[in-house]
């Protein structure tokens, strides 16, 4: 059985810090072969999702970020799910629970993602929608942007 929790970066302990930047390493540094920025300072004013198994082991990620400079746009970034734990619904579960906590917020009414294109569908099922018009390049990874309600 899968549990999420949902903390702010000061709720955060020092083990799930590391926890959490490591499996963000491992999947898009390691396993996409991508070099970027993945502390790029924005994890210490995040909310994040954290999934972890049975065993308390960490298998999933996410953060939500508000935008500084329109307080409706919320935006959910540096979503993981650990490679053995895919296919088991966990990135739904962690874009739920994140859906429901932005959905409780003062003013919010859309969210953004920044995609890899290849997930385009995956976030077509959760309600997003396309909104940029070419996809772009990220890292080396082909993005597209998009946004729903909330």
């Amino acid at each position: 059985m899968i549990k999420t929790d949902l903390l702010h970066f000061e709720q955060l302990s020092t083990e799930q810090l590391y926890q959490i930047l490591q499996l963000r390493s491992d999947i898009f540094v390691l396993e996409q072969t991508s070099l970027y920025r993945d502390m790029d300072g924005q994890d210490t004013v995040a909310w994040h999702v954290l999934a972890a198994d049975d065993e308390g082991h960490l298998v999933g990620v996410l953060r939500i970020l508000k935008d500084p400079k329109d307080h409706s746009c919320y935006k959910i970034g540096r979503v993981a799910v650990a490679k053995a734990a895919r296919g088991q619904g966990i990135a739904v579960d962690l874009m739920e629970r994140a859906h429901s906590f932005i959905a409780k917020q003062d003013a919010a009414e859309r969210i953004e993602i920044s995609a890899q294109q290849h997930l385009q569908k995956f976030y077509n099922s959760l309600g997003y929608v396309t909104v940029s018009e070419e996809p772009y390049d990220d890292a080396g990874i082909p993005h597209v942007d998009m946004i729903r309600a909330v």
